[in-house]
């Protein structure tokens, strides 16, 4: 039977690991933006070298089971790694989620720089500008607009993807969860509070987004 008092005295305590969730998120989540705009830059302008190198990033990050890669860089490479090795837990968690999903967002950004029109490039150029000028002040701030529903997107995949970062023994929403269901057998009420506390992020993040499309709306 379902207990109501011990899911009202459960819910608080798994709720307290959500600053280890959000900061999880949000560590990986700045990253991620970064090299998703790296590698979309990079795709955009196909640079020799570098292009191939991040055909070949994406095909494995996109391609393979982040559970398997969180394995193989704290558990594999920790072999030949002593860096790897005397990682901390929660490190090792967010430097694979930022690898994998800025695979995913770089795809939505190259994407959306694509579809910036090509006669607005051609006029920054005969204004003077530099590709680096051109690539910041027209291109980006455009294409950021377009990718925004694909980037949180994203990002809510990416606060859903911090749930298995109990696996490597970081005690955030899921690793409480855990530790109060090895205690307590009470699984029902203790998934049910995890998929509320989750539920209820994912409807913050959607409405932050809705909050940002509308400021973007507004100054295009």
């Amino acid at each position: 039977m379902f207990d109501f008092t011990y899911f009202l005295n459960v819910f608080p305590t798994i709720a307290s690991k959500l600053q280890v969730t959000l900061t999880l998120t949000l560590t990986a989540a700045m990253f991620s933006i970064l090299i998703g705009v790296t590698v979309a830059v990079i795709g955009y302008y196909k640079i020799k070298i570098l292009y191939p190198l991040t055909r070949f990033y994406l095909s494995i990050l996109r391609g393979t089971p982040l559970v398997a890669q969180l394995y193989f860089f704290y558990y594999g490479l920790a072999r030949v790694s002593e860096i790897v090795l005397n990682m901390k837990p929660l490190t090792a968690v967010a430097l694979v989620l930022s690898l994998n999903t800025g695979a995913f967002m770089s795809e939505s950004i190259r994407g959306a720089l694509l579809s910036v029109d090509s006669g607005q490039k051609e006029a920054a150029a005969m204004l003077g500008m530099t590709e680096l000028q051109t690539i910041r002040r027209i291109v980006l701030p455009q294409a950021f607009r377009v990718s925004l529903p694909a980037l949180f997107n994203d990002l809510i995949n990416l606060l859903k993807a911090t749930s298995l970062a109990f696996m490597l023994g970081v005690r955030d929403i899921m690793g409480q969860a855990k530790s109060e269901g090895a205690q307590s057998f009470r699984y029902f009420e203790i998934y049910l509070a995890v998929m509320i506390i989750y539920w209820l992020l994912v409807l913050g993040f959607s409405h932050l987004h809705k909050i940002m499309d509308r400021k973007c709306m507004e100054m295009y």
